[in-house]
């Protein structure tokens, strides 16, 4: 089951591209790229830190369920 927080994110990406494989890759650019923005805002070490291992967490989750992650992105079409 995917979590909220993925989903969340998946929810307000916008693709360019029709193509799946080409959306997959444009969202982990995404993720990796809204992660970085919280991260570079806040002043906190302990906040950056945790933004730092919840962009780890997500990125690896979803590369590990990437059948699953394409497919929840085509069902937004």
């Amino acid at each position: 089951m995917m979590d909220n927080t993925i989903k969340d994110i998946i929810k307000t990406f916008e693709p360019d591209s029709k193509n799946r494989r080409d959306n997959y890759d444009q969202l982990l650019i995404y993720i990796y790229r809204t992660f970085d923005k919280k991260i570079n805002f806040t002043k906190s070490q302990m906040l950056k830190d945790k933004y730092k291992s919840m962009r780890q967490g997500v990125l690896e989750y979803i590369v590990s369920h990437k059948r699953q992650v394409i497919k929840e992105l085509s069902k937004r079409k």
